[in-house]
């Protein structure tokens, strides 16, 4: 369906503009790219659910975006629903959000997002399930990122088996050119929550294991368990060639890419992780390990390096091997840089993400 005005479409993402996680991280690009094109074709605005600050606070801001969204029909300011969606409250916060939208007569697309939904789905209880699976089979769409996922819809709905579209995630293009290391140290970098799920444990235990003839840094950056990460490096005696900074904003998110040869994570839990996209736009060599949606994007040896999740010594072993031999890191990132402007930019990406709301305006045949 053409509307012969804009078509107006409300994100609902978790916590606003410029927050942490990859969904509002993604949110923050496609709102931007979309409202910036002068045709004006479509528009899009947020619709926080969960929003900033203290557990506590979240009922409120939900009970609040569904008045958002009840406002937003009555003044014709929506006209599709595009519902982000992670596992455990997230999916019934948005569950929830979904038959409300129904019940107002506002058509919604789901995007499959988060790391855990194949635990939880499976280990949701009885009534929990039966809102999920709704959730999924009265969508217009279900958008996931990579085929692990389809597979997972598809085995629990099974009746939407047409409206699953697999969309990887998207960034923008790193439009610069990269500092590459020439005399001096490889610099390695890892960007997310430091802890159990992102493998920061083992990739501290596998830098300990480089051998001390290797000339390397490490900036091992975000939130989580900065203080333990810091102590095991010190540990390990590689604590002066370690910087553990904290999370860090946009700005400074970029310049550590910048200026970085090899990025590395190490994850146990993944949909697909926004940071890797991030690294091949600026054409480091990757190193990541083969969960949900990552092996559909890293072809090992050709575009990165893929390790087995909790393997320290195959972690060790492949950043070794870029660290020493500066030709194979670079091809490496060279074919990254070129996968990245062919597959996950965020132009096409947009082109795309508008032509499926388009479809989803078309009324389905039950």
């Amino acid at each position: 369906m053409v509307l012969a005005r804009p078509l107006k479409v409300l994100i609902a993402t978790p916590f606003g503009e410029h927050q942490r996680g990859g969904i509002d991280r993604l949110t923050d690009l496609i709102v931007a790219e979309i409202n910036r094109d002068p045709s004006g074709h479509v528009r899009a605005s947020r619709l926080v659910t969960r929003g900033p600050g203290p557990r506590i606070l979240g009922p409120f801001f939900f009970l609040w975006s569904l008045f958002q969204l009840w406002i937003a029909k009555r003044r014709g300011h929506v006209d599709l629903l595009h519902i982000n969606v992670a596992a455990d409250g997230s999916a019934i916060r948005k569950a929830f959000l979904a038959r409300f939208a129904r019940g107002l007569g506002v058509p919604y697309v789901v995007h499959l997002h988060g790391s855990r939904f194949q635990e939880f789905w499976p280990a949701a209880g009885p009534r929990v399930r039966v809102w999920v699976d709704r959730l999924f089979a009265e969508s217009s769409a279900v958008i996931v990122l990579g085929s692990v996922w389809s597979e997972l819809v598809r085995a629990h709905v099974p009746q939407i088996e047409n409206r699953i579209i697999i969309l990887p995630n998207a960034t923008a293009s790193a439009d610069f050119k990269r500092d590459t290391a020439s005399n001096g140290p490889v610099r390695i970098s890892f960007l997310g929550e430091l802890g159990k799920r992102k493998g920061t444990p083992q990739l501290v235990e596998a830098l300990g294991q480089l051998n001390s003839g290797l000339n390397w840094t490490a900036t091992i950056a975000g939130n989580g368990q900065i203080q333990e990460t810091k102590a095991r490096a010190d540990q390990l005696g590689i604590g002066d060639r370690v910087k553990v900074p904290g999370w860090l904003d946009s700005q400074a998110t970029n310049e550590v890419l910048r200026t970085s040869d090899i990025f590395v994570l190490p994850s146990f839990a993944e949909n697909l992780p926004m940071s890797i996209l991030e690294a091949f736009a600026y054409g480091l060599a990757v190193v990541a390990t083969p969960v949900g949606a990552v092996a559909d994007v890293i072809r090992d040896g050709a575009n990165g390096i893929l390790v087995p999740a909790g393997n320290v010594e195959a972690l060790a072993s492949a950043l070794r091997r870029l660290i020493a031999d500066s030709q194979f890191r670079a091809a490496l990132g060279a074919a990254a840089k070129v996968e990245h402007a062919a597959k996950y930019e965020i132009g096409g990406y947009i082109s795309r993400i508008t032509e499926i709301w388009q479809g989803a305006l078309v009324p389905r045949q039950m």
